[in-house]
């Protein structure tokens, strides 16, 4: 099968690529400090897609976000940002809004804890727990995935998915599990996110409640019942699950499953030594043709590399030499694609780097090693760098 579709550019992304300058990322110290009345969004433009790389770009105007390389969207969804509400206490203040402005991936987590900050005890009449109190800390309390941009943000999951599209949040950036999990296997540390608009005035009203919870009180919150489902799967069957989805995600444009498959099969790979699964996952890239999925694809490889390089290159340096090259290339390209900065730059990502050839000593990984570096190589020629 060759898959291949583009969705169109979308308002938020043109915004990004032809804004008049870039604008510094906007201080999250001093909250409170501002009133939302006062508060002016500045034009933010997109380095990273200017360059025709990733970048997340999230919309405050339409709680849209959007993973885009250049000019082609990926996938967009919706989001919940910060109501911009206030709350004062005698002792402090906070600012509840998402500000706009150039950042970038800080660090990532897969079913990360959520320590509760004071305002939380105070929405809920409670008292004010210790610093280091267990009262704070909420298991699976940030969803499926979260990813840290600094300053006090994150893009990460939820529970209550009815409330997305919708000011609900204190200042994250709320996205349904399954697409939380997507963006935490898209991006790298370094990777660009764009937020932009915030010029309308918040919503005075409050959010509509969301549904009511029947588990107890300071029990998690449930896993992805998809995800467990996958969990259980044999490697065979999901490998086919993996296939049916990608035919699925290119013909509608409804929520995509496969990234859902692809994340159970890189954990099984690279975590469980699982060769079926990695090289299954690997060898898809030859299907996909040219077009968004093939653009999102590489990214998730790039992904399992980064998690597991020692245990890729051994898998890789097993597959026929097309297949070697086409992966070796897809990874190489999304690698240095998902960093902003300029390629010749002492701290470009080339995935050489994350496995010297001198620390390995299995020749199928030498092989699939050489395989990466002639990639390295060939895209230092298309970009006018020097070739090492």
């Amino acid at each position: 099968m060759r898959i291949s579709t583009a969705l169109p550019i979308a308002a938020a992304l043109a915004a990004a690529l032809h804004a008049g300058g870039a604008a510094d990322a906007q201080q999250r110290g001093g909250r409170g400090a501002t009133p939302v009345s006062t508060r002016q969004p500045v034009r933010v433009r997109s380095e990273a897609l200017a360059r025709g790389g990733y970048a997340v770009v999230v919309d405050l105007d339409e709680n849209e976000l959007y993973f885009a390389k250049g000019r082609r969207v990926l996938w967009r969804a919706p989001v919940g940002t910060g109501t911009g509400l206030r709350m004062e206490t005698d002792r402090d203040a906070w600012d509840f809004h998402t500000p706009n402005g150039a950042y970038h991936v800080t660090h990532k987590a897969r079913e990360p804890d959520w320590i509760a900050p004071d305002w939380y005890f105070l929405e809920h009449n409670l008292a004010v727990p210790g610093p280091n109190d267990p009262k704070r800390r909420f298991t699976r309390g940030l969803g499926a995935a979260a990813v840290y941009i600094g300053h006090g943000l994150a893009i990460h999951g939820t529970d209550k998915p009815e409330l997305l599209g919708r000011r609900v949040s204190h200042g994250c950036i709320r996205l349904s599990d399954a697409n939380a999990l997507r963006l935490y296997h898209d991006v790298q540390v370094g990777t660009e996110v764009v937020i932009v608009g915030g010029g309308r005035e918040a919503v005075s009203a409050p959010p509509p409640a969301a549904r009511a919870s029947s588990r107890p009180a300071g029990t998690p919150p449930p896993r992805d019942p998809f995800v467990v489902e996958l969990e259980g799967m044999e490697t065979g069957e999901l490998l086919a699950r993996l296939d049916d989805e990608l035919v699925a995600d290119a013909f509608a444009e409804s929520e995509a499953k496969w990234p859902s498959v692809a994340s159970v099969l890189i954990f099984r790979g690279v975590k469980d030594d699982d060769n079926a699964a990695l090289a299954g996952l690997l060898t898809r890239i030859d299907d996909l043709g040219q077009g968004r999925l093939r653009d999102e694809y590489a990214a998730i490889l790039a992904d399992a590399f980064t998690q597991g390089p020692l245990r890729t290159l051994a898998v890789l340096g097993r597959l026929d030499r097309q297949t070697r090259e086409q992966v070796a290339q897809a990874i190489v390209s999304a690698a240095v694609g998902l960093y902003p900065g300029n390629p010749d730059d002492a701290a470009t990502p080339w995935p050489t780097k994350r496995a010297p050839r001198e620390v390995l000593d299995d020749r199928y990984a030498e092989r699939a090693w050489d395989a990466l570096h002639d990639a390295e190589q060939e895209l230092r020629e298309q970009r006018g760098l020097a070739v090492n």
